[in-house]
Formats: C-alpha cells, structure tokens, sequence
C-alpha cells in the first residue's frame, strides 16, 4: 500500500468521524499526488463532503 492509498484511508476514517476538513486537506493532497484512480476517489470524496 503507497502513502496515497494510506491517505485516502485517513480521509474516510476522518468522514466517518465527523470531521470534514481534515478529510477534505487529505483529498485534495491525493489529488495532486495521486494516480488517476486515487485521484478519482478523493474526487467522489470530496463531493460527498
């Protein structure tokens, strides 16, 4: 697992706690430094937010 697929992980760890901009500082990283799929993720991340 690369640090990306870590973050991502913490980003939804961080939705399901509740706390939204902890989680969307995390996405928005993995958009800029993730792969195409981690960045589509993050993407559907932060829409949900």
């Amino acid at each position: 697992m690369d640090e990306m697929e870590t973050k991502l992980d913490l980003a939804i760890a961080y939705i399901d706690m509740g706390d939204a901009d902890a989680a969307k500082e995390i996405a928005m990283e993995v958009l800029k430094k993730g792969t195409p799929e981690q960045q589509t993720i993050a993407e559907a991340l932060l829409n949900g937010l």
